[in-house]
């Protein structure tokens, strides 16, 4: 019997070989594709790309590929041919000829964790008309005068909780801050109630599977991860089952309020929409604001004009007089500030995009039915656009073509919906944060990309007050 062990292991191990020469025999490419490295059969060069770097440079993967193959180059990632560019101009192309040359392509294993109607996903009719609701919405709250009295007393609360404190893990603590004013912004659930740590804890667990090894296996952030969505699914279900019960009650004006009252969706769109609300107010904006508290400390001649801007904003309010939409506006250095953090922290890496057709622009040849992934933190250090780009430096963005020249909030039909209404949030935030507190970060804690961005600490700060200057608003 155990004779026949070796011929039957000798036969798998025969026939595995031949499956992935096959693989590789298969992978056509046409004479006149880019450079590049298709890698190891089956796992490409996924490993590689997705190799944790500080998350302001590109990494070593791209600059050795770069330095090798030129700024557009071929590799196979996540399981498909892929054209990875790290060239604006293409990019751009790329991301204004949405639905017409490409069309987004995330990997299937996502679909499992995002639902089928994610805003990441979606595309076409489905994703213009989700998106226009949540685009109307965020128009409509950005200057609201309850929105904002609403961030600067959350802000306020949460500085005054740091007053007896020495050290504190900031990067907790504004993902903390950002989810209880989108849970409350979008479904009125209070920070105190059980619901909302119940949220939290959820969606902690939700992105650190968000973008791990697809292994659906007990105990793995993936697998633990797509549960964590369906409990968030199902919490964001029984609320719109009450409101329904209420319908005849007071109407409470958030949201999840709108959409049911004027949008004929389906229960899964509206849950699916609304966790897509709460994922890019949660996750997205309180990892800028961690990076911008990150470059703060490194560069105090930023820090200190910012100070300047606040102070004479403050200068001309009552003590205790809260902020407004007037006063957002004259914030231009902070705006700076802010799309700077954005250029040098890469909160977002890169796009995944597929070729609907053949695509040639200058020169580069990307075949119909190929990702393409436009690499947007390459850009963003690429120094025939920016001088010393590795600098954290605000004063770049005065001049207006510098716009131009980066897509930190991404571009073309898919330009991040709630952009303005993180400005407007980390505004507020930051005139409290350098008027009230010094810090200091540990030399080890810098931000890191997985792709995304994680600090090796939770970006540990020695915090100590100072006389305060932004007043105190009753709460």
């Amino acid at each position: 019997m155990f004779g026949f062990f070796p011929l039957i292991l000798s036969a798998f191990l025969l026939g595995l070989g031949f499956y992935l020469l096959l693989q590789v025999l298969a992978r056509k490419e046409p004479a006149n594709l880019l450079r590049g490295s298709m890698g190891w059969p089956l796992f490409g060069e996924t490993l590689g790309f997705l190799k944790p770097h500080r998350s302001n440079s590109m990494g070593s993967f791209l600059q050795e590929h770069c330095s090798r193959y030129g700024r557009v180059f071929k590799s196979h990632l996540f399981g498909s041919p892929t054209i990875v560019s790290c060239d604006h101009e293409l990019n751009m192309v790329v991301l204004q000829n949405e639905e017409k040359l490409f069309q987004v392509c995330y990997p299937k294993a996502m679909h499992g964790i995002l639902g089928k109607f994610s805003l990441l996903i979606v595309s076409g009719d489905v994703h213009k008309k989700l998106r226009n609701i949540g685009v109307s919405f965020i128009t409509s709250s950005k200057s609201n005068p309850e929105f904002l009295d609403c961030v600067e007393k959350m802000t306020i609360s949460m500085m005054n909780s740091w007053k007896n404190c020495k050290e504190i893990g900031f990067y907790k603590e504004v993902k903390k801050f950002t989810l209880n004013l989108m849970v409350k912004h979008l479904l009125s659930i209070e920070a105190e109630e059980p619901l909302a740590f119940k949220i939290l804890e959820d969606f902690l667990t939700y992105m650190k599977g968000f973008v791990s090894l697809p292994v659906y296996l007990p105990g793995t952030p993936y697998a633990s991860a797509v549960k964590a969505r369906a409990r968030l699914s199902a919490t964001v279900m029984e609320i719109i089952k009450e409101r329904r019960k209420e319908k005849l009650g007071p109407v409470k004006g958030d949201f999840l309020d709108a959409i049911l009252s004027k949008e004929n969706l389906s229960d899964e769109k509206t849950v699916s929409i609304v966790l897509d609300m709460l994922l890019a107010g949660y996750e997205t904006t309180a990892t800028l604001m961690a990076l911008i508290v990150y470059f703060l400390s490194l560069y105090p001649n930023v820090l200190e004009h910012l100070k300047q801007e606040h102070n004479a904003i403050r200068k001309n309010k009552e003590n205790g007089e809260p902020l407004n939409w007037e006063d957002y506006q004259k914030m231009e250095f902070t705006c700076n500030v802010i799309y700077e953090s954005m250029r040098c922290g890469n909160v977002v890496k890169f796009v995944h995009r597929v070729a609907l057709q053949d695509v040639k622009f200058k020169g580069y040849f990307i075949p119909s039915g190929w990702k393409i992934l436009p690499v947007l933190t390459a850009v963003h250090f690429d120094p025939s656009l920016h001088e010393n780009p590795m600098e954290f430096n605000p004063w770049r963005w005065t001049n207006k073509a510098t716009s131009k020249k980066v897509m930190p909030f991404g571009g073309g039909p898919r330009l991040c919906p709630g952009a303005d209404l993180a400005k407007v949030e980390i505004a507020f935030f930051l005139h409290h944060l350098v008027l009230n507190y010094r810090w200091k970060t540990m030399a080890d804690d810098f931000p890191l990309a997985y792709p995304y961005v994680e600090f090796r600490r939770g970006l540990l700060l020695e915090i100590e007050p100072v006389q305060a200057k932004a007043g105190k608003i009753e709460t």
